[in-house]
């Protein structure tokens, strides 16, 4: 389990660009995506005040906990060379 400063850490780039529109994040959030995808869901299991945590951190940004969390991971992905 990553440590709090860690993350912390890894959300320091959402807080960097807390000023930038909400429209940019939701379309960066699905680059790549064409009308004619279909969407799927995944399960993602936490704590009920884990959960609170991240939906409020989506929140302060405009942002769904979905894509929130697809923001993080492309993120993450990007910057830990995955």
């Amino acid at each position: 389990m990553a440590k709090k400063q860690d993350i912390a850490a890894m959300l320091d780039p959402f807080e960097a660009d807390a000023a930038k529109k909400h429209s940019w994040k939701e379309a960066d959030a699905f680059a790549g995506t064409t009308a004619c995808e279909t969407r799927a869901t995944s399960l993602v299991s936490m704590t009920k005040s884990s959960k609170e945590r991240l939906t409020a951190a989506a929140k302060a940004h405009g942002l769904s906990l979905s894509t929130f969390f697809r923001l993080a991971a492309d993120e993450y992905i990007t910057n830990h060379e995955w």
